[in-house]
């Protein structure tokens, strides 16, 4: 565990700078003694209010001047509110963690406008104290917004009609407060669309007096979810009364738009359509995007549900059918449904990096498995950040030594680097691959002998790291609970890679059966590690690919 430098302060917002060293663990001095002193001064010149590359203003701007490194460094932090401060503090946090303090003047912005998460998969929801850490998380990687939106909570979607009761609307103004304290965005979702009657009032009431509920709360951003349901009407009053679904939710969301807006002008929503994916242009999002407030934002995926990439030429096609920009619903690292086999915790890939300019932002939705999630939560606030400077390699080491912890990183990397499949990343182990493809070319072309001793020596660093993070003793106790079934499969495969060493070694019979029927177990798991990467190295072996004759 690293210790923390202390921190002073002087100048304005000094309980910011206090609250803040309360929530990441540093010392607050007050004044004086700090191993850090800081002078925070605000702004309003238009350096900091105005970001001249998406010509916007933010309140997200700042400025560190840095002399010196603890124990005796002064800081000077200029910014226009107190998210800038945030950021400003959270690039010290970083300079600290890493060791790694850069003397200077350093100006940052993000270049996404809006950059979060949402709790919106199928699976358990989070706990509470999942939910908060994940809060504090996303802080601290300057991310700005929090969707609350879990299938599985039935207020959210099955009991949508009906109001929360004490205990779980006093838990979700708990995560409000927490939200809104730490500088995010919290945006409350309803999902009505399974069973509502568009043509009914009393229905419609209901969903007014709900969401008026968690308003109640000061909750001023909504998202009406109107995805994952059927693509046609259903219920008869409404087929007499709607040419079609597209028009029936023309009314819902352009009739709630009006009801909340009476409420407060700072209210913001967000719909998630029926179609949510996609070219852009196709009928029923071209014609709920041409019909409905221009102020409100839509929900976009790309065009795949899970997409491999997203482009600037895609979010442009998108803007012109709905006319307005696409606020991403990005379903990456999220591994519900047909991917409950893989665990996600890749980099993030192949986003244009000058998707910010043709876009709102991305809201990216994470796996049941909070902790693990972080770990790609990371690579994402680092794009959305800057994503001209993105480097996913990069990026992904820094995620796993925030998330894991330095003690275990190493053993983490291996592991990690053969479960990398997923929708942007559809190989897997690069570091196993590269390996097995020098193997190849050794055994046939150079030193066989070197060659296997090589790959058993590779082979032995992998058993060690499974060894290690299978025994127990991970520094986050909790992503080692999580990634357990995945941890197993990563050992198995690595005894299974070791007996195919020795059975290349000693071309004995006996060993090939063991390679066989080690297979045949670990085939019988259907848990995602390796992808094909080690099946295709298993097939020559049993083919007898690999022979001294």
């Amino acid at each position: 565990m690293r210790t923390c430098p202390s921190i002073s302060s002087i100048g304005e917002n000094s309980s910011v700078i206090r609250a803040w060293c309360d929530s990441n663990g540093y010392s607050y001095l007050g004044d004086t003694g700090g191993e850090i002193r800081i002078a925070a001064s605000h702004s309003t010149d238009a350096r900091f209010t105005y970001i001249e590359e998406t010509n916007t203003i933010s309140d997200e701007i700042y400025q560190l001047e840095v002399a010196g490194e603890p124990p005796h460094c002064e800081v000077k932090l200029t910014y226009s509110s107190e998210r800038g401060l945030k950021y400003a503090l959270n690039a010290l946090d970083q300079m600290s963690k890493r060791g790694e303090w850069q003397q200077g003047v350093k100006y940052d912005y993000p270049l996404f406008a809006i950059r979060g998460i949402i709790e919106g998969f199928y699976g358990m929801p989070w706990n509470q104290e999942q939910r908060l850490s994940m809060l504090r998380f996303i802080a601290s990687n300057n991310m700005n917004a929090y969707v609350y939106g879990p299938k599985d909570d039935e207020y959210h979607r099955e009991r949508w009609q009906d109001l929360y009761d004490q205990e779980s609307y006093d838990r979700l103004g708990a995560v409000f407060y927490e939200a809104t304290t730490l500088g995010l965005d919290f945006y409350y979702s309803i999902a009505p669309g399974l069973s509502m009657r568009y043509s009914s009032e009393e229905q419609f009431a209901s969903l007014v007096r709900k969401v008026s509920q968690i308003y109640e709360l000061g909750v001023k951003h909504f998202c009406l979810l109107l995805d994952d349901i059927p693509e046609h009407l259903q219920h008869q009053e409404d087929i007499g009364r709607f040419s079609d679904l597209v028009e029936a939710h023309v009314q819902l969301v352009n009739r709630f738009y009006t009801e909340i807006m009476k409420w407060d002008a700072g209210i913001r929503l967000v719909v998630c359509p029926t179609q949510y994916w996609g070219k852009g242009n196709e009928r029923y999002i071209s014609q709920l995007g041409s019909r409905i407030h221009p102020s409100i934002d839509l929900f976009w995926t790309g065009r795949n549900i899970c997409a491999p990439e997203i482009t600037i030429s895609e979010a442009a096609v998108f803007t012109q059918s709905t006319h307005r920009k696409p606020l991403y619903w990005d379903n990456y690292p999220v591994n519900d449904v047909e991917m409950t086999d893989e665990m996600h915790i890749g980099p993030y890939r192949e986003r244009d990096r000058h998707l910010y300019r043709f876009s709102r932002g991305v809201i990216a939705n994470g796996m049941e498995y909070a902790e693990s999630s972080k770990i790609s939560y990371a690579t994402i606030a680092s794009y959305l950040w800057n994503p001209e400077q993105y480097d996913p390699e990069e990026s992904w080491r820094d995620a796993l030594r925030e998330v894991v912890g330095l003690s275990d990183y190493e053993h983490m990397l291996q592991f990690a680097d053969n479960v990398r499949y997923s929708c942007l990343y559809l190989t897997d182990s690069p570091m196993l691959a590269a390996e097995l493809t020098r193997f190849n070319f050794a055994y046939f072309f150079g030193d066989r002998k070197l060659a296997i001793d090589e790959l058993e020596r590779f082979v032995t660093k992998m058993s060690v790291a499974a060894h290690a993070l299978l025994s127990g003793n991970m520094e986050n106790q909790a992503l080692q609970k999580e990634l357990h079934r995945w941890l197993v499969k990563y050992s198995a495969g690595c005894e299974l890679l070791q007996v195919c060493v020795d059975y290349i070694r000693s071309q004995d019979a006996d060993e090939l059966v063991k390679v066989r029927d080690n297979y045949e177990r670990y085939r019988s798991d259907l848990t995602y590690v390796f992808a094909d990467v080690l099946f295709s190295f298993l097939n020559k072996v049993l083919d007898r690919y690999y022979t001294t004759k």
